[in-house]
């Protein structure tokens, strides 16, 4: 795990300027590398790397250079199968026991196709020397992030944004994209905050020479692989232990992190971490109850902050984005690097295995639209939203309307479920003048072009969160809180071939009637107690409203302040101070969360002056 940046050109590099650009490239992206550093320039490119030294410690160093010299690489991320795939080259002249190297070696027999046999996950820059050209690279799931930007007949890349803004450039924010993540808590698609930056896309290889850039498709092979869920389970557990260092685990007190400890526990020495925090007050308890059960370690940390400002801002920095619920992974992850260098994580389980109430209201609202006509439902909605005494914007009642006159157009259902709001009435109470006067798209119609047509309502939003949410909200959050510190956080429920597996499966198969999770549950039985299977859902979520008034009101207090809200001309001060002014109650989650995200927007443009 690292951190790589560099740049592709058309003209010929100046050293001497790119070397000072690179050195501020490195300075920026020093966190997600501790361990060491390199710098390599070419006539046409150069690359920067900041090393996490996790497999061949000693001989692991980047940029890496083939033996043949034809190729160098920088990789941020793990390859889990490189084992197999050096027994695959076995006339290969490899000179590391790195797994860096087997990405090169599949280069250079194989061309890009060779990449297809990568399971891992990685975000990658490769120059061949002889060829002229430059490849950029990120595995299928978007496990690892990487940016770029063209201009002026070059390519900047970055594992973060704020490497490529090392080489200067401009740093406006992009208030369309602040737009849609209001809506949908997390930056869309191949979006940043930052006007011209963006995204390479989740299984997408990106080629660059001196005519310009292409994309093209990454599809993993999808060569034999387990033939059952419980093989794909073990399986992929096992190939996320590989390290020369030690392996920890995320803890918190529900199956999914429990399985994964649970299928590693018989092949390495295993420590879990957990954080006092949780929508049920049991979850620190319960958590130590399953490593009690498993027979390892457990470390607990209150959920605690000195300075909630300074905390702030570090987070949001090195986020580069507002989010809602990464204060706690920060917190986990400055709390776990005291002990280990990485960390599994049963992230990704609700995703694949349909572990969201939101897909259990999906499917109730396909059953019952299925009974009654959509005349009916819109009938009845718009009946009862007359009766609705609307004492503020957007209320829990006034949005379950929404949905049920919106059905069976599942986008839509979908967007309100997941608190999308966007409407001219709403903007007007929510908006300052600069995000009114932007006038940016309708998020639904957004929504509705990228939300997969099918039968199924629940099958079609767990397709959706796969590719979206769970990589720009969960997985975003998770790899950039863990490499603050340094930290690799690996997730095993996404490996391919697991993912491969369960994608394969039905709904009905994966939620049969409903019943969320019930195909991982069915095998959970079979590996952890009838205790930790009865426990109500939980995890490293906080009470928003009631940490509004505790915890993060001085954020709250410095940074949704009349004197940053005339200053910076985004957001409606009316719609600010009536949400404080309420009393506390569980009504105003989504009214609190969006001024969590206020807060944490005027923090982002503050710390990257990008107003």
């Amino acid at each position: 795990m690292c951190g790589i940046g560099g740049l592709f050109s058309t003209r010929p590099i100046d050293s001497v300027p790119v070397k000072e650009s690179l050195t501020r490239m490195r300075t920026a992206l020093d966190h997600r590398g501790p361990d060491g550093c390199g710098i390599q320039i070419f006539d046409h490119a150069a690359l920067v790397h900041t090393r996490l030294a996790i497999i061949d410690v000693e001989g692991g160093q980047q940029p890496l250079h083939s033996p043949s010299g034809k190729t160098c690489i920088i990789f941020n991320g793990e390859i889990y199968n490189y084992g197999e795939l050096r027994a695959r080259l076995p006339d290969y002249p490899f000179r590391t026991r790195s797994d860096t190297e087997v990405i090169v070696a599949l280069y250079e027999t194989e061309g890009v196709e060779g990449w297809r046999r990568l399971r891992g996950m990685f975000a990658f820059a490769l120059w061949d020397v002889l060829a002229g050209k430059g490849f950029l690279a990120r595995d299928p799931l978007g496990i690892k992030p990487l940016f770029y930007r063209e201009e002026n007949g070059m390519l900047f890349f970055a594992s973060e944004a704020k490497g490529i803004l090392a080489h200067g450039g401009e740093k406006a924010i992009d208030l369309s994209a602040l737009h849609r993540l209001l809506n949908f808590r997390y930056i869309t698609g191949e979006d940043s905050l930052f006007s011209g930056i963006s995204q390479l896309a989740p299984g997408k290889i990106l080629r660059w020479d001196v005519g310009g850039s292409s994309q093209s498709l990454l599809a993993p092979l999808a060569e034999g692989g387990p033939t059952s869920l419980a093989e794909a389970l073990q399986t992929a557990v096992q190939r996320h232990l590989v390290a020369d260092v030690p392996v920890g685990c995320f803890l918190s007190g529900g199956i999914d992190s429990a399985l994964v400890a649970r299928l590693a526990v018989p092949h390495t020495a295993l420590t879990s971490y957990t954080l006092k925090v949780g929508d049920d007050p049991l979850e620190a308890s319960n958590a130590a109850a399953t490593a009690s059960w498993l027979g390892i370690p457990n470390h607990c940390r209150p959920f605690a902050l000195d300075d909630p400002i300074a905390a702030h801002q570090t987070m949001v920095y090195h986020l580069e984005t507002p989010k809602v619920n990464a204060l706690q992974g920060m917190m986990l992850a400055e709390f776990t690097v005291g002990h280990v260098k990485v960390a599994l994580s049963g992230l990704g389980s609700d995703e694949l295995f349909y572990g969201y109430n939101a897909h259990q209201i999906m499917w109730l609202m396909q059953q019952a639209t299925r009974l009654l006509p959509v005349n009916t439902n819109r009938f009845v909605a718009s009946a009862l939203d007359g009766m609705l005494a609307k004492k503020i914007a957007w209320s829990e009642p006034e949005r379950a309307l929404a949905m049920l006159a919106a059905a069976p157009d599942w986008a839509r259902v979908y967007g309100v479920l997941r608190n999308v709001w966007d409407a001219p009435h709403l903007r007007r109470i929510v908006y300052g003048e600069r995000l009114l006067d932007t006038n940016p798209p309708d998020c639904f119609d957004w929504l509705q072009a990228r939300f997969p047509a099918g039968a199924d309502a629940a099958q079609s939003m767990a397709e959706f969160e796969l590719e979206n949410k769970l990589v720009n909200d969960l997985l975003w959050q998770e790899d950039r809180m863990s490499m603050r510190v340094g930290l690799e956080t690996r997730v095993p429920f996404l490996d391919w071939d697991l993912v491969r597996h369960a994608r394969a499966l039905s709904r009905s198969e994966l939620m049969p009637y409903g019943q969320k999770k019930h195909a991982l549950r069915r095998y959970a039985r079979s590996v952890l107690s009838s205790d930790i299977l009865r426990r109500r859902k939980s995890g490293f979520q906080m009470d928003i409203v009631t940490a509004s008034q505790t915890l993060l009101k001085p954020v709250f207090d410095e940074y949704l302040s009349e004197e940053r809200i005339a200053c910076h001309r985004l957001f409606n001060g009316n719609f600010v101070r009536a949400v404080r002014a309420r009393p506390p109650g569980k009504g105003l989650r989504w009214h609190v969360f969006l001024l969590y995200l206020m807060a944490q927007t005027h923090i982002f443009l503050e710390t990257f002056h990008a107003g």
